[in-house]
């Protein structure tokens, strides 16, 4: 079993691991801790789409941005 890490400070960037949008980086808007989710804006993405995800969707992601 894993366990993925929700990043706590503000704007720290995710990646979805599960779903449609599985390998996608994006950064978090809003914690909804009640609802055991995350309001997230994926990076690379024309349209700015944001996405309501669990928790078990994302993990705190660490890699190179697009600008490293």
């Amino acid at each position: 079993m894993l366990e993925t890490v929700v990043p706590r400070g503000d704007n720290d960037r995710v990646m979805v691991v599960l779903g449609e949008h599985a390998g996608r980086v994006g950064r978090i808007l809003q914690r909804e801790p009640g609802r055991n989710r995350a309001l997230v804006q994926l990076e690379k993405d024309e349209a700015g789409r944001v996405l309501a995800l669990d928790y078990d969707a994302v993990c705190h992601y660490v890699g190179r941005g697009e600008d490293d």
